[in-house]
C-alpha cells in the first residue's frame, strides 16, 4: 500500500485551482470582448465604463458558475426535482422577461452570444439530460434578464 503524500496531493490541487482560474479568465475575458462589442454595436447610446465592464463580468461569472452547477444538479438530483426546478425557474424567467420586453432584440442577441461562449468553455454541458439542458436554459435567462435590467438602469442613469 502506497504512503500518503501530502506534498503531492497538494500540489495536485492547487494545479487544478490553477487550471481553472485560468479557464475562468479567459472566459471572463472573451466574453467581455463579445459582449460590450454587441452591446456597442447595437445600443448606439452605450459608451464603454467601468460600471458596464463590471456589470458584463458579473455577468460572466453568474453564467460560468450557472453552467457547473446546473451540471451538478443534472448528476445529483432525480428527474422529478429536475422537471420542478425548471417549472419553477420558468415562472421566474416569465416575470423577468415580461419586465425587460422594451429590450428583448438587445437581450437575445446577448443570450445568444453568451450560450455560445458558455458551451465553448464548458464542453461537459453536451452531456447534460433534457431537463438539465431545460434548466441551464432557464437560469441563463434569468442571468439575461438581470443583466438587461442593469443595464437599462445604467443607460438611463448616464
Amino acid at each position: 500500500m502506497e504512503k500518503f503524500d501530502s506534498n503531492s496531493f497538494h500540489s495536485s490541487i492547487l494545479a487544478e485551482f490553477k487550471k481553472l482560474d485560468d479557464i475562468m479568465e479567459a472566459f471572463q475575458n472573451e466574453f467581455k470582448t463579445e459582449i460590450l462589442d454587441l452591446i456597442i454595436n447595437s445600443f448606439k447610446q452605450a459608451n464603454f465604463s467601468e460600471e458596464l465592464e463590471e456589470m458584463v463580468l458579473t455577468y460572466a461569472n453568474q453564467i460560468f458558475n450557472t453552467a457547473e452547477s446546473v451540471s451538478d444538479k443534472d448528476k445529483n438530483y432525480n428527474e422529478f426535482r429536475l422537471a420542478d426546478e425548471v417549472n419553477i425557474m420558468t415562472k421566474v424567467v416569465t416575470e423577468l422577461s415580461e419586465q425587460n420586453k422594451e429590450s428583448k432584440e438587445l437581450a437575445d442577441k446577448i443570450h445568444q452570444k453568451a450560450k455560445e461562449l458558455m458551451v465553448n468553455y464548458n464542453p461537459f454541458i453536451m452531456d447534460l439530460s433534457a431537463n438539465g439542458f431545460r434548466l441551464l436554459e432557464k437560469y441563463t435567462l434569468m442571468y439575461n434578464n438581470f443583466f438587461i435590467g442593469s443595464f437599462t438602469a445604467h443607460i438611463q442613469n448616464a
